[in-house]
């Protein structure tokens, strides 16, 4: 996973070659970035209701796809 960092965001870029089931890969880094906040302990925060996932792909990928960071339903972001 790739990090970029901004002043008041960040982005997280995972590439994933099996686009099948793209939510598995999506919510496995969730659960690390969700470990990692906590390790921080109350330092850093994430706002679920800011948060989005994209997909970017020249094939078809499954519209039905979920993220989730501690129970949360991550919106998916189509543009």
């Amino acid at each position: 996973m790739k990090t970029i960092l901004f002043a008041d965001g960040t982005v997280l870029v995972q590439r994933e070659n099996n686009l099948g089931k793209p939510q598995n890969s999506v919510n496995r880094e969730m659960t690390k970035v969700m470990n990692w906040l906590k390790f921080c302990k109350h330092t850093l925060s994430l706002n679920i209701s800011k948060t989005k996932y994209m997909l970017i792909s020249n094939k078809h990928a499954d519209t039905e796809s979920f993220a989730y960071a501690n129970g949360n339903r991550i919106e998916r972001s189509l543009i």
